[in-house]
């Protein structure tokens, strides 16, 4: 009856009025319409479903959705929330109306006018094609600290205000920042890099990190990564390629932060063009970044302050601190990480939430590692130093980093120290002299420094450091690799047994409760002994047959000690090459100069009334130090029999020279037999006590005090050093003149007869003179007087201070 009644109805479509016509249709087309939609809204679900997928792949790939991609979604879930309208009414009409042969005619009219314009939109959505439906976000250029604990330290303020200068400074291309394992570089460089994208200093950076093992084609990737750069080349010259063109991208800042360099890296084989952006490099060794990497300026970091270190340990330890136990055990700890970075948050971290007893244990750990446990707290400092130790750039340095470990005594070391030692044990190949060995130690240390692996003194020149922790590692690598046995600070001294003891090459007492030796140690393979006492005022025993078993022994250092003679078995170290006695109170020592091949003595602040005169048996001595030991009596013709001496020390210890040589005490005059003599550092009360033809122009180094004005204490760092009283007219003292040529800290009291410093004492200008002190000289009337130089340039070109 329906179909009937719509082909009818149809028919008057076709003849009747326009919108009579339009309202008609609709509803006697309202079946196919309806079905039509249903059809359609099926295949738009489909379509949507795809796109969907794609955009859930995307989303979950950390990529934006483009938007007409978005404005198709909303469209279609609009679309479709129309005809679930349109067929939700249709369902209640049947259910309102279930028997009606003839349903409600305007209904029908409504839902089928809809379907149909829903078909229509329906069909226009489905002619968008989409090629891609995301696309890869342009990189925010930011840049996240390694540890998210960073706090700014007022200790390092300047050096991140100094670095975002330079990194703006037009001039600089390049910059360079460098310090010890684990004291930040990497964390801070971060830090720097987050407050200069912040700024808007740079448009992007870049930060790649290198290794000790550089892979070019990752660190190509890290950067490319961070400038949303594709490589999509095989070979590294064509990616580095398409990175130098990209960095050279017209009107972009870019900065590129290398971390972590070892060796030198070929920028232009990566693809990093050093002209068209700002570059920053990290790395333990300065030398690599100032000679290899050609850094214009560089910036080195130190470990922190103790206030910044507790401050950064208790932020890290959290809540653990609360119990006041733990609180003042942390302190320690602390102290113990001795201002390392690394150290205080391995150990902070280690530590958090754990039991006092845990807390105590590593406390011990840190003060007293054992080389035969390593902890799990401690691996990542250890592995950090271990790694610039595997990479010096010779095995002679490395032994040299090892020995200046076993000479580190209350956290400084000291040049003159170290290098009677490492004469003695020969540690420098192809060394013949004592300047030789000095000159080389120098260089050593330079290069450590330059590591990273020791630091400046903090108020001497004449010494340097080396952070505890570096310490500890360098002595455990020492253990495993030279059988190196440290026993260090606290606590009694316990002797390993038998077979430990057969393999030691050195041993390490310092600081340690020890009054007496074993009565033997059989050390076949010892070369270096050091054993410091804790207290000189008790007398310390040594038993006559201690020495028997160590014949190789070249080094022996008793430092702090009450001893009333030698033991008897010493004559027979006939390897032996140096020996400290130093800061001892002595009895008889006569015994030294039976041990013939002795090439270096050493017994400065060391309380004796008279060197022997066994002494002058010691023919193949080298440097004989008597700094500071108030001597009264060196006999005559002892030093004169030294005749391979090339270093003598007598400074605040000996004033009693004689003038002549027939005298029962020393005189200046023995010196004119010592012909290698190149260092001399001694007191002279009177000038006259000086014989008239000793050449002081052979003299590298010399500290020379003459006249009764002096203090010896005072403090000098300079290597030449002249201070100098008459009384007489200098026109008579010409033979100290030459000492004046190269000279670098120079006082002068009394001299009469001098009008002209300059003119009368040195026509060069004094080239090398850093201090001048000048006193009691009403004479004199003019510092720098022109008349009579002979040279055009400057004169005092190195005066820092002018004391009149």
């Amino acid at each position: 009856m329906e179909i009937q009644v719509i082909s009818a109805a149809a028919k008057i479509c076709e003849y009747t009025g326009k919108p009579v016509g339009q309202w008609l249709c609709y509803s006697f087309h309202y079946g196919t319409n309806i079905e039509n939609m249903k059809n359609r809204v099926m295949e738009l679900k489909a379509a949507r479903d795809r796109v969907q997928h794609r955009v859930i792949e995307a989303v979950n790939n950390i990529e934006e959705i483009e938007a007409d991609v978005n404005m198709w979604l909303t469209k279609v879930d609009d679309i479709l929330g129309k005809a679930e309208e349109v067929l939700d009414e249709e369902e209640k009409a049947k259910m309102c109306y279930p028997k009606m042969a003839c349903p409600n005619l305007k209904l029908r009219h409504k839902h089928s006018k809809m379907a149909k314009k829903i078909v229509k939109e329906i069909g226009e959505l489905k002619n968008c094609r989409f090629d891609k439906v995301s696309y890869r976000p342009a990189s925010k250029g930011s840049v996240t600290t390694t540890n998210m604990d960073y706090i700014t330290f007022e200790s390092r303020r300047s050096t991140v205000e100094e670095l975002v200068g330079a990194l703006v400074d037009a001039n600089i291309n390049m910059i360079g920042v460098w310090g010890m394992p684990g004291v930040g570089k990497s964390t801070l460089i971060r830090e720097v890099a987050m407050k200069v994208k912040e700024k808007k200093l740079f448009d992007e950076v870049a930060i790649a990190t290198v290794t000790h093992k550089p892979d070019l084609l990752r660190i190509q990737g890290e950067i490319a990564d961070r400038l949303d750069l594709k490589l999509d080349k095989e070979t590294l010259s064509g990616r580095a390629d398409l990175l130098r063109e990209r960095l050279a991208k017209e009107n972009t800042k870019i900065l590129v932060i290398l971390d972590d360099i070892w060796e030198k890296l070929d920028l232009n084989e990566i693809g990093i063009p050093c002209d068209e952006c700002k570059i920053v490099v990290t790395s333990r060794n300065r030398d690599i970044l100032s000679s290899e990497m050609g850094a214009q300026k560089d910036f080195g970091l130190e470990v922190l302050p103790k206030e910044e270190a507790w401050c950064l340990f208790e932020k890290l330890s959290g809540d653990s601190l609360k119990e006041s136990n733990l609180r003042s055990k942390a302190i320690e700890i602390s102290t113990a990480c001795a201002g390392l970075p690394l150290a205080l948050v391995t150990v902070a971290k280690a530590l958090k939430n754990k039991c006092f007893f845990e807390w105590e244990d590593a406390l011990r750990q840190l003060r007293r590692p054992s080389p035969r446990n390593q902890k799990r707290m401690q691996e990542v400092i250890y592995s950090a130093i271990k790694l610039s130790y595997s990479h010096l750039e010779s095995p002679e340095l490395q032994s040299f980093f090892l020995f200046c470990a076993q000479n580190l005594a209350f956290s400084t070391i000291h040049y003159q120290d170290l290098l009677k030692k490492c004469f003695g044990l020969r540690l420098f190949h192809g060394i013949s002299t004592l300047e030789e060995a000095r000159n080389r130690t120098y260089t050593l240390v330079r290069s450590l420094k330059d590591s990273g692996l020791l630091l400046d003194a903090l108020d001497s020149s004449q010494c340097f450091r080396m952070h505890d922790l570096t310490c500890d590692v360098a002595l455990l690598i020492a253990y495993e690799t030279q059988n190196v046995l440290s026993m260090r600070d606290e606590g009694l001294v316990e002797w390993p047994d038998e077979d430990d003891m057969k393999m030691c090459t050195t041993i390490i007492v310092l600081n340690r409760d020890i009054h007496e030796l074993p009565d033997r140690l059989e050390c076949p393979e010892l070369r270096c002994l050091n054993v410091h006492a804790k207290d000189r005022e008790v007398s310390f025993k040594i038993s006559d047959t201690f020495f028997e078993g160590m014949r190789e022994l070249k080094v022996l250092d008793l430092t702090y000690m009450r001893l009333s003679s030698l033991p008897s078995s010493l004559k027979l170290l006939t390897s032996l090459q140096t020996l400290c006695l130093d800061q001892c109170v002595l009895g008889d020592i006569a015994m030294i100069g039976e041990m013939k091949n002795l090439e270096i003595l050493s017994l400065i602040h060391s309380e004796f009334k008279q060197l022997p005169r066994e002494i002058g048996f010691l023919t193949h001595l080298r440097m004989l130090d008597l700094s500071n030991c108030k001597l009264q009596v060196i006999p005559a013709n002892v030093l004169s029999r030294l005749i391979l001496l090339e270093e003598l020390y007598v400074g605040n210890s000996f004033i009693q020279w004689e003038v002549g040589l027939n005298n029962e005490s020393a005189s200046l005059a023995e010196l004119k037999h010592l012909s290698r003599l190149s260092t001399l550092e001694v007191q002279i009360p009177d000038v006259n006590m000086m014989p008239k033809d000793l050449l002081f122009e052979k003299f590298k180094r010399y500290k020379i005090f003459i006249g009764d004005v002096w203090d010896w204490s005072d403090k000098h760092e300079d290597s030449r050093i002249l201070k100098l009283k008459l009384n007489t007219c200098f026109q008579l003292e010409r033979r100290i003149e030459m000492l004046f040529n190269g000279i670098e800290d120079l006082c002068l009291d009394e001299l009469n007869g001098v009008k002209s410093i300059v003119y009368e004492l040195d026509m060069k200008g004094f080239q090398q003179l850093k201090h001048l002190h000048v006193q009691n000289n009403a004479e004199i009337k003019y510092i720098i007087h022109s008349r009579g130089l002979v040279i055009d340039d400057v004169v005092f070109p190195a005066l820092k201070i002018f004391s009149l």
